[in-house]
């Protein structure tokens, strides 16, 4: 389904110019108030609106970390930090540092599908990705075909006497999991401090592999979050 890799990928070393208006500290205080002024408002956020505009453009593809897009969206920004007179502190005298960093790929016939057994026949039910599902970020890469274990909200917690995997064998299963906790951050806050640490949705996963899963399925309508704990091999 998915491929998670480590690449060299080239990213910018951002300037921070931080300008301080009181104390007797930082770049501008020797500057009388008149040239602070000046200085702040020769930024303009029309200019800055253009930045934000072409980065985020069709032609980067969206800037996912190692491909062409995002490199070439770093160049884009070098050559403003060249133009500007910044002075370049990245490998061999450049504005790029290379690092290796972990990062997913999507394959074409990725797919989720639910084989639902129907009188004497089976019911396939194909989910379209991105508009009916969305790959973990960290997910392993494979297949697997096994049965789904409905485990609530995938929650072990001894202390709090619950246990969603009480009673149940997911070992080789696919898990199906509800997102947070029984206990309303809202209508419970007091409580829910307690359970918080088992809302995480790198929680949930590792626990699933803790009971022996080999995959999960997260009902995190209707909202799309792809963050995900790494588990080698498991989907």
């Amino acid at each position: 389904m998915k491929k998670n890799k480590k690449y060299s990928v080239k990213t910018i070393i951002f300037c921070i110019l931080i300008i301080c208006l009181s104390g007797n500290q930082g770049f501008l205080s020797a500057q009388n108030k008149e040239n602070k002024l000046e200085i702040l408002h020769s930024i303009s956020s029309h200019k800055l609106y253009d930045y934000v505009a072409e980065l985020s453009s069709d032609k980067y593809e969206g800037r996912l970390t190692g491909t062409a897009g995002y490199d070439e969206s770093a160049k884009w920004v070098a050559a403003h930090f060249e133009k500007w007179g910044v002075k370049p502190h990245g490998d061999n005298g450049t504005y790029f540092q290379k690092f290796k960093i972990p990062y997913t790929l999507i394959f074409p016939d990725c797919e989720v599908s639910l084989h639902l057994p129907f009188k004497n026949s089976v019911i396939k039910k194909s989910y379209r990705y991105e508009i009916e599902f969305i790959p973990g970020s960290t997910s392993g890469s494979g297949e697997i075909t096994a049965e789904v274990f409905y485990a609530g909200y995938g929650i072990t917690a001894p202390e709090l006497g619950y246990d969603d995997y009480k009673g149940i064998d997911v070992k080789g299963k696919i898990v199906l999991l509800e997102r947070e906790v029984p206990v309303s951050p809202n209508k419970e806050p007091i409580v829910f401090k307690k359970w918080r640490p088992y809302s995480f949705h790198q929680y949930k996963l590792e626990n699933a592999v803790k009971h022996g899963a080999k995959g999960m399925l997260y009902n995190y309508g209707p909202i799309g979050n792809p963050n995900n704990a790494y588990e080698k091999n498991f989907i």
